[in-house]
């Protein structure tokens, strides 16, 4: 498995399994320190409730490299809710993205709601456990990667473009 798979295409495999214990792989990865502290200060988790109908209680920053992580607490779960940012990337690293979600049964789909961006959105989970969606979108080298649990894909969507115009 990749960095890459580990820092981004896993996320959604955790938050879908309801596991909650990913912080340590990620700083294994990604961008410049403060950067995810400024994205998630933006993206306070208050907005980010609102954007989801979620009741988004806290947020944590993971910050390595070129990639910046926002978590937010749902309920117990402190990652429940993921705003992941990676400079410096390119259309062959989102395709391998889109890729490796294909391997790990995300269901990735072409999202044409971001044109002229490039954007793939995945879903992974059953009705029984709820569903996880994420959207990733190339906003020229920057990777946008956005998730959470017990909301629809819709939503994951708005926020996202609360996201774009922040990176």
């Amino acid at each position: 498995m990749s960095i890459r798979t580990i820092s981004h295409r896993s996320v959604v495999t955790f938050l879908a399994l309801g596991l909650t214990s990913l912080g340590a792989p990620l700083a294994l990865v990604g961008p410049a320190e403060g950067s995810a502290n400024s994205l998630c200060r933006q993206l306070a988790a208050p907005k980010v409730a609102k954007a989801l109908s979620l009741k988004v209680t806290g947020e944590t920053a993971v910050s390595n490299g070129d990639v910046a992580v926002c978590w937010y607490r749902v309920g117990a779960n402190s990652q429940a809710v993921f705003i992941r940012t990676q400079a410096n990337d390119s259309v062959a690293g989102l395709r391998s993205d889109r890729a490796n979600s294909t391997k790990q049964g995300e269901h990735p789909k072409t999202d044409l709601h971001f044109k002229p961006d490039s954007a793939f959105s995945t879903s992974i989970g059953s009705a029984t456990y709820g569903f996880t969606y994420s959207v990733t979108v190339l906003k020229k080298r920057v990777e946008v990667s956005v998730g959470a649990v017990h909301t629809t894909l819709a939503k994951v969507e708005t926020l996202t473009r609360l996201v774009l115009p922040l990176v």
